[in-house]
């Protein structure tokens, strides 16, 4: 049997082919854009998703597939017609524009501790409840014509199959689905008038959505193809990294960075610091801290000081600076910030340029920024969560260095697995399970590369230039905002 697991990410979509022993067969990219329509706003034509996803499909079409998986951005908003047609394009789970709307509602609702114990997390800008409420409110007109809400990952299964629905992971990321009870929470609903019918069915993240589309069954020479469920991007990543069972701890260095600690327990964080969604797995929660722009950050640093430069010689560069990096401080708060401080209207700096700064330094500062927002989640998660092991995944785990910068700073070792390739592969996994394979079976799938343990010096050090960072935040807290709201 051959599986295909397919992750629709936000500046990509990766496909990968791999047999049921787990070896991946091959891997395919698609590379996406997103349109920056104002600052702060972010959105994606869902057609485009399709399009890549209908090219892996046909670089995939010389193997065997069984069954496929799916994997994709949390949080994003795909509106529908009665048609099936994109009513218009997708806000994204990095849109900020919905400030007032996730306010408002909050307030409606009796306020943020009675939002959280209704639905076990806060109504925040990245969520889908305020993207929905931002297009009730301010453009009625296309409000008027949505039949069908969904995330990115379900549109692809409904392009796949025909059939609309969701599931558990994906729905916990919409502040309207009880993560608890496992449903949407109609109480919510009703308070803000939407219609709980433009909402899909929600199924287990393992069943099977449908069967592929005949027409393209016959275009691509397979038969009876299944379509399983999937999941949220950050879940079905560390399934794909073998981070499901309590005491598990998952470090996501992707375009956004993530902390999730997987958890049985039912309780949300009443202070609505944490996220606490609903994993791929029956009967387990994670919460989760979240850092808006990780990689994303990296990418601009690199190409304004370092546009020529390879990884390899990065990395290098970065070993050439010091810990502190010659006094220089990065706040990575590109496009805001969720966790720990929820602020839209927070932007990066680099603090501490003198004339010895150096682009290695530069370049240290935004890796070591990046760390420390990552930081601020695993403090959080820590609380929460009894970290037995941690994994890391996403494009910052190919840099040893940014991963002992990491190591030294959660001060525990962090381990590297042997196949990395985030939501895609774990995807395939789900893609398995759909195909009745048990997850103990599957779990085999996972090794690991390599552990990287913490430099005790560093975390020494690390302790007090994080104090300085945190510190640069809060210094600058209320000149973010006043000049926000000037531009």
């Amino acid at each position: 049997m051959n599986y295909l697991g397919i992750d629709v990410g936000t500046t990509g979509i990766k496909g990968l082919v791999v047999e049921e022993n787990g070896q991946i067969l091959d891997r395919f990219d698609f590379p996406l854009t997103v349109n920056i329509v104002k600052p702060g706003w972010s959105e994606q034509n869902p057609y485009d998703w399709w399009k890549g996803v209908i090219e892996i499909l046909k670089k995939s079409a010389k193997y065997k597939i069984n069954s496929i998986g799916l994997s994709g951005q949390m949080h994003s908003l795909v509106t529908l017609d009665k048609d099936g047609k994109i009513v218009r394009p997708a806000i994204l789970w990095n849109d900020q524009r919905t400030t007032k709307e996730c306010q408002e509602a909050t307030q409606i609702l009796g306020g943020e501790r009675n939002v959280i114990a209704e639905v076990g997390n806060p109504i925040l800008e990245g969520f889908t409840l305020g993207k929905i409420l931002w297009i009730k409110k301010n453009e009625p007109e296309n409000f008027e014509k949505i039949r069908y809400v969904m995330m990115p990952k379900d549109y692809i299964a409904y392009m796949l199959t025909g059939e609309v629905g969701t599931e558990w992971s994906d729905a916990s990321g919409t502040a309207f689905y009880d993560v608890r009870a496992r449903k949407w929470n109609s109480k919510v609903l009703k308070t803000l008038g939407i219609d709980e019918k433009i909402l899909p069915s929600i199924s287990k993240s393992y069943d099977v959505r449908g069967l592929l589309e005949r027409s393209l069954e016959k275009e691509l020479g397979w038969e009876n193809v299944k379509v399983v469920a999937g999941g949220a991007d950050n879940a079905v990543s560390a399934l794909g990294i073998g981070v499901f069972k309590p005491g598990d701890c998952m470090v996501s260095v992707g375009t956004s960075g993530t902390v999730a600690g997987v958890t049985s327990s039912k309780e949300p964080d009443y202070e609505g610091k944490l996220h606490y969604f609903n994993h791929v797995v029956e009967g387990i929660s994670y919460y989760m801290g979240v850092m808006l722009s990780a990689t994303s950050s990296f990418d601009w640093a690199r190409k304004i000081v370092a546009t020529n430069d390879s990884l390899e010689k990065i990395e290098e560069m970065i070993k050439g600076s010091v810990p502190g990096s010659n006094g220089l401080i990065f706040l990575p708060y590109l496009n805001g910030e969720r966790t720990p401080h929820r602020d839209p209207h927070a932007r990066g700096v680099i603090f501490g340029i003198s004339l010895i700064s150096q682009k290695s330094d530069i370049l240290r500062a935004v890796i070591e920024g990046i760390s420390f927002g990552l930081r601020d989640s695993f403090e959080l998660v820590k609380e929460r969560v009894n970290v037995k092991s941690i994994k890391i995944t996403g494009g910052g785990s190919n840099n040893l260095e940014w991963v002992k910068i990491i190591a030294s700073n959660f001060k525990v070792p962090v381990e590297i697995p042997e196949i990395n390739e985030g939501g895609a592969y774990g995807a395939a996994m789900l893609a398995a399970a759909g195909s009745d394979k048990k997850l103990e079976e599957i779990s085999k799938w996972i090794n690991v590369k390599n552990t990287v343990e913490p430099e005790k010096r560093w975390s020494e050090f690390y302790d007090s230039w994080y104090y300085e960072y945190k510190s640069l935040y809060n210094d600058l807290k209320e000149r973010f905002k006043e000049i926000d709201l000037k531009s």
